[in-house]
């Protein structure tokens, strides 16, 4: 028999679901599922129709960070890279991403859900930027920390290494919420993802990325962005939708 796949992916209705698929190791991360995972979000905007990208944990946790056993063979500058590229990728995914997040939550994973649009997590989640505990810094994930914490609270998690919970998680701006049923709380996220035009979602998240550009080019470009939405099919609809008081056909 077949050994299951690291990172199940599956196309379900409208979503990309994908699933770390080791509980037994507690989803730790492999070189194989980082491939698997850059692969499927830097494809994900090419499956037409889909609306958004779900990364859960399959078991109790949603995972505890990097795979000892890889992190104990010799170093390269390349785990490195692969590692920087796979939450790049993530974060530069023209679609809604979401993490739901259950159980452990450490060291390399935090990676992945700071890169994510929103984080829902249960109440039993636990998070740390555990690195600096076994003599290590998580130097790959600092910039979608920065960008999610901010420099201050980043600075304290990544030199003590604490854990936390779910509620310091939502408090720090972590988590986008918590709630009892995972399941039930991304349905609600995803049909409001739903109410929005999918082509305006992608403009936003691209509106969003950081680039090295000038206050006048910054300008520009925004400017023929807003331009380029307000001639398309997509917001004639959603004007004419409005107009009419009725929901718009995307």
């Amino acid at each position: 028999m077949a050994a299951a796949p690291e990172v199940s992916i599956e196309s379900r209705d409208d979503v990309l679901r994908l699933v770390l698929n080791r509980p037994r190791k507690g989803n730790a991360l492999t070189p194989e599922m980082m491939g698997a995972l850059t692969a499927a979000f830097a494809g994900a905007a090419e499956h037409v129709g889909l609306r958004a990208v779900t990364l859960a944990g399959a078991g109790k946790q949603f995972c505890t960070g990097a795979d000892l056993g890889w992190m104990a063979s010799p170093p390269t500058v390349e785990q490195g890279e692969a590692l920087a590229e796979l939450f790049r990728t993530i974060a530069e995914c023209p679609l809604p991403t979401l993490a739901l997040v259950q159980g452990g939550c450490y060291g390399g994973a935090m990676g992945l859900v700071a890169a994510c649009d929103f984080v829902l997590a249960a109440p039993d989640a636990e998070f740390g930027f555990t690195e600096v505990r076994v003599g290590l810094a998580p130097a790959v994930i600092s910039p979608w920390a920065i960008q999610r914490l901010g420099v201050a609270r980043t600075r304290e998690l990544f030199l003590t290494g604490e854990r936390f919970d779910a509620p310091r998680a939502l408090e720090l701006g972590l988590l986008s919420r918590v709630s009892d049923d995972l399941a039930a709380a991304a349905d609600a996220l995803l049909d409001a993802l739903r109410a929005g035009g999918p082509q305006a979602q992608r403009a936003i998240k691209e509106l969003l990325l950081e680039r090295d550009e000038t206050p006048s080019e910054r300008d520009a470009r925004l400017a023929r962005a807003i331009t380029a939405l307000r001639d398309s099919d997509e917001a004639r609809e959603g004007v004419a939708a409005f107009l009419d008081k009725r929901r718009p056909e995307w």
